[in-house]
């Protein structure tokens, strides 16, 4: 089922919808402005429907960047940090706009989540339906080269939201898109009682600033061993301030394969991750503010690896014309005993 409804007009007039996409235990709410998710509610061990992700209540906050770091935003044109706002294509030196101190985090001061997207098609069916919004960023948007034309497509089919990154460019550029969901499972002040599970073997050391000081490096005898199911609370007590790095999920990237798994007890909700991306950054919420606590939440954000414009040991990040480039990541709710993170749920 679908339901199409206006928010408002944004602050310079440009108006915002909302769509809800129902799937029998599971709801969807996605807006235009950041191609975001809005809020999820799924059933709980009782049978009983409540949110699990984090949400502001109207849409003015939502356009308030203090009260707003990215809820639920597609992300874009680069995920994550580019050291120096800076970084090499074809023989020349690329000058993006810095956002954090000399660095650039997720795509700029005006990324792709602060923008109202187009709401090119919403289909429902009986198991929830298909949403999708495109973006179109201009040669030189935020220091970036080329014409970009991105797409960020929802699915809700059941229990499972699908979510599948577009983007095509006129010039060579680098890109690098990813949906920064809040997950809190259980409505807690703070995700201190869920445990998460990483199918990661590998993580990418980074320094005060976020950015990569080195190769990857395994997690084997480290806090960022979170292969085996793990409480947060006390995970999060040996590596104050949180966690905000980048882990390389097992297996090849392209192919879609397990990454990370939440539950929260209390409630008995659970929710899976699958990528085909190299890498899952995982965030702690360590920045939150009021209305919410700091540790409220949980990010996994599948991704390319911070930085990877200016380090080819871990890979390429450019997109050339005549290319597409396609991400996508499946997440499932479910409640009871959660499935291990080294399998996909049956």
């Amino acid at each position: 089922m679908i339901e199409v409804r206006s928010l408002g007009a944004t602050a310079d007039g440009t108006d915002v919808q909302e769509v809800t996409l129902s799937g029998g235990p599971v709801t969807v709410r996605l807006l235009s402005l950041g191609a975001a998710i809005g809020g999820v509610d799924a059933l709980d061990h009782s049978g009983r429907p409540g949110p699990m992700h984090l949400a502001l209540d109207s849409l003015a906050a939502y356009e308030d960047r203090a009260r707003n770091p990215h809820f639920g935003a597609s992300i874009g044109r680069y995920a994550n940090r580019i050291a120096g706002s800076t970084f090499p294509l074809d023989g020349r030196e690329v000058h993006v706009d810095p956002n954090e101190g000399p660095n650039q985090l997720h795509g700029g001061p005006d990324g792709f989540d602060r923008r109202v997207w187009d709401l090119l098609d919403a289909d429902g069916d009986d198991g929830g339906g298909t949403v999708v919004f495109r973006i179109v960023s201009p040669d030189g948007d935020q220091g970036f080269p080329g014409r970009v034309s991105a797409t960020a497509t929802y699915e809700l089919s059941g229990d499972t939201l699908t979510i599948t990154y577009g983007a095509t460019s006129d010039a060579p550029t680098v890109i690098n898109l990813t949906n920064h969901g809040y997950w809190n499972l259980d409505g807690a002040p703070t995700v201190d009682d869920h445990h998460l599970a990483l199918a990661a073997s590998l993580v990418l050391p980074v320094d005060g600033a976020g950015i990569p000081t080195g190769g990857l490096e395994p997690v084997v005898g480290t806090p960022f061993d979170l292969r085996a199911r793990t409480a947060l609370g006390p995970a999060l007590a040996a590596h104050p301030p949180g966690f905000d790095h980048c882990f390389a999920v097992d297996g090849p990237p392209g192919s879609l394969r397990p990454a990370a798994v939440l539950d929260a007890p209390a409630s008995g909700r659970w929710m899976t991750v699958r990528t085909d991306q190299p890498g899952v950054q995982l965030y702690t919420g360590n920045g939150l503010h009021p209305p919410f606590r700091v540790h409220g939440s949980v990010s996994l954000e599948t991704q390319r690896f911070p930085d990877t414009p200016n380090r080819a040991d871990l890979g390429s990040a450019v997109l050339r014309p005549g290319e597409r480039y396609r991400a996508v990541t499946e997440l499932r709710f479910g409640t009871g005993t959660a499935p291990s993170a080294a399998q996909p749920a049956d």
